[in-house]
């Protein structure tokens, strides 16, 4: 047997850990709704569905499911009638990606039933860890800054008239 054969993935040994974080499409998506509404917030002026999907090409059906998880956990608000849409429920500064991805899928790090057993339950403070680390850089990063960030890339619309 050769050395590599011992190998873990991507040439890391055996008994290393690899955590593998994946960002879903619903929570990609919820993230580009809400930094769309940072980008042209304004609480007074809400944002229809229909262009926050054209914009950042997101399904209009997913979307409005995605809206409203947002809604039930206070991240969006809704405004109904012609001028109907949604905005965001507080400043761009007050809202963080943690928050929109806990909103949506819950813990970074998600337990198999099988992390209860005695013999994975050593691992379990380790997942608290990671799952606290993953938190604290993704609550670090605000929409203002995001929206900021948009703009001087020049990718902003405004949808005022």
């Amino acid at each position: 047997m050769e050395s590599s054969d011992l190998s873990g993935p991507e040439g890391l040994p055996p008994h290393a850990i690899v955590i593998a974080v994946k960002i879903s499409a619903k929570e990609e998506y919820a993230c580009l709704a809400v930094l769309e509404l940072a980008m042209n917030y304004d609480p007074d002026l809400p944002i229809r569905v229909h262009d926050i999907a054209e914009r950042q090409k997101i399904p209009v059906k997913f979307l409005f499911q995605i809206m409203q998880v947002l809604k039930r956990v206070d991240i969006v608000r809704s405004k109904r009638g012609t001028d109907g849409g949604y905005v965001l429920a507080r400043s761009p500064q007050d809202v963080s990606v943690g928050d929109v991805i806990r909103s949506i899928s819950g813990p970074y790090v998600q337990l198999s039933p099988n992390c209860d057993s005695d013999n994975t339950r050593q691992f379990k403070p380790i997942w608290d860890q990671v799952d606290h680390a993953i938190g604290s850089v993704l609550d670090d990063v605000t929409f203002a800054r995001l929206a900021s960030e948009a703009r001087i890339e020049g990718r902003q619309v405004m949808y005022h008239i």
